[in-house]
């Protein structure tokens, strides 16, 4: 391996997001044309429109992330003619895509904590729930869904948003 194909092996992440200058990418293309090892270098590497599989581990940090939504899903809502919520959504959103760069991530999170609250709290409420009836079951199921899909609307904005920095400061 020449000293070429080390500098070569050090810029591929680089070349392969594009991020170089035009020199260094002519540097690369003609060195590559030539040299059959930094040809089977370059076929090994993932190229950034490939998915990478994301971790399907839980960190310290996934954990706080999680139980910090579901505390801030009790303490913020739209019923409680508190708008604040829209602004502390947008932003909570906007963090989520930006912790875990996933928009399913931020529906869930956003969604779920809110949904069992919802369920949770008007459970003891009669107004949905009288005879533990399959329509008062039903009528609960789709009054927390309706509640939980609002807050889930003002986090998928905040999570568009930070598509749009991402790539502004891309």
């Amino acid at each position: 391996m020449s000293q070429e194909c080390s500098i070569v092996e050090d810029l591929l992440p680089l070349y392969l997001k594009r991020v170089l200058q035009s020199d260094t990418v002519r540097f690369i293309e003609n060195h590559i044309a030539s040299c059959e090892c930094c040809q089977q270098l370059i076929s090994a590497q993932p190229t950034p429109s490939q998915k990478r599989p994301m971790k399907r581990t839980l960190t310290f940090f996934h954990l706080i992330f999680i139980v910090l939504s579901f505390m801030f899903a009790l303490n913020s809502s739209l019923l409680g003619n508190n708008f604040s919520f829209i602004v502390s959504y947008a932003i909570f959103g906007c963090l989520t895509y930006l912790f875990y760069i996933n928009i399913w991530i931020v529906f869930v999170i956003s969604f779920t904590p809110v949904f069992v609250w919802a369920i949770i709290d008007n459970f003891n409420t009669p107004l949905y729930i009288t005879h533990s009836s399959f329509s008062d079951i039903g009528a609960l199921l789709i009054g927390a869904s309706f509640i939980a899909i609002l807050h889930t609307i003002f986090a998928l904005l905040g999570s568009a948003m930070a598509i749009i920095l991402r790539k502004f400061f891309k």
